[in-house]
């Protein structure tokens, strides 16, 4: 089963959409076929091709979800999404936890695709984080990529960030080399330093990458110089849409930005019936 499904299950149950009192009060016309078109009421950027086919699947066959755009795709307001056949009282009953759906992702995808847009031509990657709402990170990480940013990781399994917490407990020289005994030689190991003056230890013990945690433009700059190459560098903290130029201009490799998931806001989104009664 997709992922998506099971969150798509959990929302239905949520809405109790099986027990939906207003709709039923429609009679027999909740039983009328119908036809019904989700509509961007502003500009964005689609994500959710994806999820439209896993509520689909959930959803069985007595309504048809057909998916009109492409994932990454442009939106001018007015835009049709997706287009609802089937009876009036099951499109009723599916709009909003579809929408809430789609205009969560769209809003991801559009929120990137601005970031990504205000360090065009320079050689960055904006990266999301694990900082996505609880259960949603199988709908927003698509929906990143889909504005064109990058994940930093997926789980606690996809990398070893040694952060200033494990610090805490133990150096970050010894969980570096309990790091090159035990992990996959296909995880990174990524240190997080807070000032110049950790630089040179922290690039001593030999990590892939050094996450510049809340560093101003200065530093940055300096940083980049400093570490000239001897691992990626990733600056973190403060960044919003007024300071992700000046930050990537002083030649960090990457930008990671929690807000693309745990501050977006929703893409506007409304159903209409088509045709006539």
């Amino acid at each position: 089963m997709h992922p998506l499904e099971n969150l798509i299950q959990s929302a239905l149950r949520e809405d109790a959409v099986h027990d939906d009192v207003t709709t039923a009060l429609l009679g027999d016309k909740r039983f009328q076929a119908a036809t019904a078109q989700l509509v961007a009421k502003q500009a964005g950027v689609f994500s959710g091709v994806e999820f439209v086919a896993a509520f689909q699947t959930v959803w069985g066959p007595g309504t048809r979800f057909t998916c009109l755009k492409r994932e990454g795709a442009e939106l001018a307001k007015g835009d049709v999404i997706v287009t609802m056949e089937g009876a009036a009282g099951d499109i009723l009953r599916a709009e909003r936890t579809l929408i809430n759906g789609l205009s969560h992702a769209c809003g991801v995808a559009t929120l990137t695709r601005r970031f990504v847009e205000r360090v065009d031509g320079l050689n960055v990657s904006v990266l999301a984080t694990r900082k996505t709402l609880p259960g949603l990170r199988d709908l927003e990480l698509p929906a990143v990529a889909a504005g064109g940013g990058k994940i930093h990781r997926r789980s606690l399994s996809d990398g070893i960030l040694i952060k200033e917490n494990h610090q805490y407990w133990l150096s970050s020289e010894k969980i570096l080399q309990n790091a090159k005994t035990m992990r996959s030689p296909l995880h990174r190991i990524e240190i997080e330093i807070q000032t110049l003056a950790e630089i040179e230890p922290a690039l001593a013990q030999g990590p892939d990458v050094l996450l510049l945690d809340n560093f101003s433009v200065d530093d940055l700059l300096k940083a980049v110089r400093q570490i000239d190459g001897r691992a990626l560098t990733e600056a973190s903290g403060g960044v919003n849409l007024e300071t992700v130029r000046a930050i990537a201009e002083t030649g960090v490799n990457a930008v990671s930005v929690g807000a693309l998931t745990h501050s977006v806001t929703a893409l506007d989104i409304s159903l209409d019936f088509v045709g006539s009664l």
